[in-house]
């Protein structure tokens, strides 16, 4: 007699007698278990919880699995312990995250699970189990205390840039020169919005004989919450190399200089900061500062001159300061102090900056300093250095100044033509692949083209041109704004610029890029017909009628023309001549999908439901991609077998509570248009909003009765808006009264405390959950365990849209089939013949089910069986990370993974939609 392991007291089976036993029944759950225990007592606790895993499969009986899995946790954890010192974390990751898929993570557990986390530098989820891990507070861990230490080093090293006080016999004055910056951070906390914003202080004593070095201790001890740094040299350097060995301790992108009997204006962090931020082409920044006492006397040249040199109003990029080689530090600067002259002339030559009047910095008049010994000269009326005496060490310094330019000069001139020479020849390199249609080689030239000489605009327009063709989208728009940026007066960046804007919805953004394009070539028809569109799309009918009138007489046979003028008749009322138009459209060319989407309107105007419907499928055929004739379809079907949708509720009377998603229904498709919903009313319901959608499948799918869009709203995309972020506690409504527009396939981190009523959205409807029972129910009398796959193929295969081979997925199988009690294989997907590879798993369809159709939404059984699977492997598409969004029973998810070519795990609320 063999008793079960936890169930009885029976003799050890033999350990060969146990795999004799398993070879011939695979499913002897007294064989597995006694293995198990075996291995377990052998110290392989991760190959004996397998065992029990798969021996729990049949028995089913919960309390003797986890009788035997907390007997044999601990040495599962000591193995998976083992891999640290080696540095295999990756492989104790992929143990541990197996292990806390069916054990709660606690304890250790939970403590070795956050600290690989950590190690592998995933933050986010080592501070998510600090919870679990049952110490008295995360402090008490080590773990906790190496997070809590790397989110103290951020806040303390993550400063938006350094002061850099060069001080000799300061000790009178520097304590308010150290006052001054933290009022001038404490404004610019304020006006940036950044409440935690920091900045950090070199002091250099440059071997001051008085206390300098004492009362900047003294004032670092009264502000602990300030970042200092001092450095005390003990021989008089120079205020050059001062500042340089400042520089050398600097934090953060930007530098600033005081000298320490000077002060900053409480504006100087706020305005040089922000001013480099929103223009990446400048190096620097200048402003204006005030001359103590004789301020209003300064003559005019004495100010640019003064203005113009001195360091103290300077706002400079660490990176740019070291083209420029600092200051200068050979002795003669020394002590003439000429050496911010020296800087100030290599700034000018080599790099790009730009001044502005705003004064931001007092100059202070100290006895004996440099304002105090030029006063009478800057108030005289004389040029600067006009009657000056002849000194040698003064024109030594300008010897030295020249010969440093000139150094900067050529080394600049040298990397030009280095530069220019590598440009064009990769330029020429990828034309050479665009012509044999390797896109993606030309792509990666001219990205390197970019990086060398990021202010030819060639290579942006070329980089724009050879994004389009590879559809990544987003990266074309900002390689054109960069041309048209670099080169105003290049029109097919403004007129690619504006076309790309108005395919994403955004014709306002559109008009003043198309406008310029037709101004600087005013026969380009193509630019003419843009702008048409433009200023459809926004509401400028006569305009638009004109531009059109010119763009078919000059082409009269140019279908996309004709298609857009009966867009135009059929918003005027006149749905007959707008349907002859699109006729004529559709005749010139029969494959245009704007030809057919234009009949298809104006039929569904006339209500020619039939008619539009097979238009609708045409334009389908003509490209299965578009969202909006997969809506209108979807729609007319829907429509036919259910009757009319929910009436939509009353919309708010109020701009500010008001949100709307007008292109809803029109980017992607089913997918999709779940999530851009969901986040949207997500963040309309968090702030009280009314959401306002376009007409959609949904309405009729979930019962949704949201208001039709209203009065137009001034339009944020996604990032603009940013919904998910708007999520949080603390957030306010910055979308309100906007219509937003995007596809929201980021990462759905900031929506996982949302997930129960996100999928309640979607799933409570009588007709989804009747039509859902239907599926689960078909598939549970198929097996126990129910595997699904999604393989998108038809519209897939371009640009972010890759297609993950069946193997990797017939790999996956082979290594967990076995393991699953009573388990069907269930395919999604637009291919059958994909199926085909599964053969041996002997797969179900969504055919198989038995279950008549849905009209306009034949996708349905496979989203729901999707959203069904207790284990769920999909693929790059939204269709399927939509439903395992929405699947709450399964165990186990993957995706396709290019890097490691075969599926990986993830997790659906903190995860990328779609992979690159």
């Amino acid at each position: 007699m063999r008793d079960e392991i936890g169930m009885g007291t029976a003799m050890r089976m033999n350990p060969v007698e146990c795999r004799r036993l398993l070879a011939n029944e695979p499913t002897d759950v007294i064989a597995l278990q006694h293995l198990a225990a075996d291995l377990r007592d052998a110290g392989d606790g991760l190959r004996a919880i397998r065992l029990f895993r798969r021996a729990y499969r049949l028995h089913g009986n919960t309390d003797i699995f986890l009788q035997q899995t907390d007997s044999t946790l601990h040495i599962a954890l000591n193995q998976i312990s083992s891999l640290l010192d080696p540095g295999r974390f990756d492989e104790a990751a992929k143990h541990l995250e197996w292990l806390a898929a069916f054990i709660p993570p606690t304890g250790h557990l939970a403590r070795l699970l956050a600290t690989v986390w950590c190690i592998l530098g995933r933050d986010g989820d080592a501070i998510a189990m600090l919870p679990n891990i049952g110490a008295g507070s995360p402090s008490d861990t080590g773990v906790g205390v190496a997070l809590a230490a790397l989110d103290s080093h951020r806040r303390h090293y993550g400063v938006i840039g350094t002061v850099v006080i060069p001080a000799f016999k300061a000790a009178g004055t520097i304590g308010e020169s150290l006052d001054s910056i933290q009022k001038t951070l404490g404004h610019y906390r304020f006006a940036s919005g950044r409440e935690d914003a920091q900045v950090h202080i070199v002091v250099v004593d440059d071997c001051s004989p008085d206390d300098t070095v004492d009362v900047v201790r003294a004032w670092g001890r009264a502000h602990p919450e300030q970042s200092l740094s001092l450095i005390a040299n003990n021989q008089n350097r120079g205020a050059g190399r001062a500042r340089n060995a400042g520089v050398a301790a600097a934090m953060g992108p930007y530098l600033w200089f005081l000298d320490a009997d000077d002060l900053f204006l409480e504006r100087h962090f706020h305005v040089t900061a922000s001013m480099l931020d929103a223009n990446p082409q400048w190096d620097y920044v200048r402003t204006d500062m005030v001359f103590d006492r004789i301020d209003d006397q300064v003559s005019a040249s004495w100010r640019e001159a003064s203005v113009r040199t001195y360091p103290c109003n300077l706002c400079i990029r660490r990176e740019a300061h070291a083209r420029t080689d600092g200051f200068p530090e050979e002795t003669p600067f020394w002590p003439a102090t000429a050496d911010d002259v020296a800087y100030s002339r290599a700034i000018s030559l080599a790099l790009q900056g730009v001044k502005i009047g705003l004064k931001t910095v007092f100059y202070r008049m100290s006895p004996g300093n440099v304002l105090d010994r030029m006063q009478a000269e800057m108030v005289s009326g004389r040029e600067p250095g006009e009657g000056a005496e002849v000194d040698s060490r003064f024109m030594a310094i300008e010897i030295l100044i020249r010969r440093r330019l000139q150094s900067l000069s050529a080394t600049q001139e040298v990397r030009e033509q280095n530069r220019a020479r590598t440009a064009r020849t990769l330029i020429s390199m990828a034309a050479a692949r665009t012509a044999v249609g390797d896109h993606a080689g030309a792509h990666a030239l001219l990205r390197q083209t970019t990086d060398i000489d990021p202010g030819l605009f060639t290579a942006w327009f070329e980089l724009g041109m050879t994004s389009l063709r590879l559809s990544r989208r987003a990266e074309a728009k900002s390689a054109f704004a960069r041309a048209s940026g670099l080169r105003p007066q290049l029109a097919p960046a403004r007129v690619n610029l504006g076309l790309l804007m108005l395919e994403d919805g955004d014709a306002t953004a559109a008009l003043p890029h198309l406008r310029r394009a037709l101004e600087l070539a005013p026969g380009n028809i193509n630019a003419r017909f843009l702008l048409a569109r433009a200023q459809r799309r926004s509401g400028q009918l006569p305009e638009a009628e004109d531009n059109l009138r010119q763009v078919i007489a000059a082409s009269p046979a140019k279908a996309e023309y004709l298609a857009e003028w009966s867009g135009l008749l059929l918003e005027k009322g006149d749905g007959p001549a707008a349907l002859t138009v699109a006729d004529q459209a559709a005749e010139h060319a029969p494959d245009l999908y704007d030809a057919h989407a234009a009949r298809a309107a104006a039929l569904e105007a006339l209500d020619r439901k039939p008619d539009a419907l097979a238009a609708w499928d045409h334009s389908i055929a003509c490209n299965a991609g578009f969202g909006e004739a997969f809506t209108r379809r979807a729609m007319l079907l829907l429509e036919r077998q259910w009757g009319p949708a929910p009436a939509p509720r009353a919309r708010a009377t109020e701009t500010a509570h008001r949100l709307a998603v007008t292109r809803l229904g029109s980017n992607g498709r089913f997918g999709n248009q779940i999530l851009q919903y969901g986040v949207a009313r997500l963040y309309a319901e968090r702030h009280g909003l009314t959401l306002e959608t376009a007409p959609w499948a949904g309405r009729h799918l979930f019962d949704l009765d949201d208001p039709l869009p209203g009065p137009p709203l001034p339009r944020l995309s996604e990032d603009e808006a940013a919904l998910a972020v708007g999520l949080a506690a603390n957030a306010k409504p910055n979308a309100a009264g906007h219509d937003i527009d995007g596809y929201f396939c980021g990462d759905t981190s900031p929506l996982a405390p949302h997930a129960d009523r996100f999928r309640r959205f979607f799933t409570q409807a009588p007709r989804w959950r009747d039509r859902f029972d239907q599926v689960q129910a078909r598939l549970r009398q198929a097996g126990d365990t129910i595997v699904c796959l999604h393989l998108r193929r038809g519209d897939f295969g371009w640009g972010p849209f890759w297609i993950a081979p069946e193997a990797w997925y017939l790999d996956w199988l082979q290594g967990i089939w076995t393991d699953l009690p009573n388990p069907v294989l269930y395919v999604a997907t637009d291919d059958p013949g994909s199926v085909t590879a599964f053969r041996h798993f002997r797969p179900l369809t969504a055919t198989a089910l038995d279950i008549p159709p849905i009209d306009g939404a034949t996708f349905l059984d496979d989203f729901q069986a999707l959203c069904a699977a207790d284990i769920l492997a999909i693929s790059n598409s939204t269709f399927s990370f939509t439903a395992s969004l929405l699947n709450d029973r399964a165990s186990q998810f993957l995706r396709p993974d290019r890097g490691h070519q075969e599926l990986k795990p993830y997790r659906p609320w903190a995860s990328p939609v779609l992979l690159g």
